[in-house]
């Protein structure tokens, strides 16, 4: 088993793959339950991440 050393640490815990993940499933999840404001704010939010230079 390897070591996890903190670079890889820090690598795996920035990596923008979970929170663009979690807003995906919030987003699809909003627009199955009809929440129309959620949905709407949490592609907001996708697209503000991915614009702001994170991704």
């Amino acid at each position: 088993m390897q070591e996890l050393t903190a670079g890889r640490l820090r690598r795996g815990l920035t990596d923008p793959f979970l929170p663009v993940a979690a807003l995906a499933l919030l987003a699809v999840s909003a627009a199955a339950l009809d929440a129309t404001v959620l949905c709407w704010s949490s592609i907001g939010a996708l697209a503000g991440f991915s614009l702001s230079g994170s991704v």
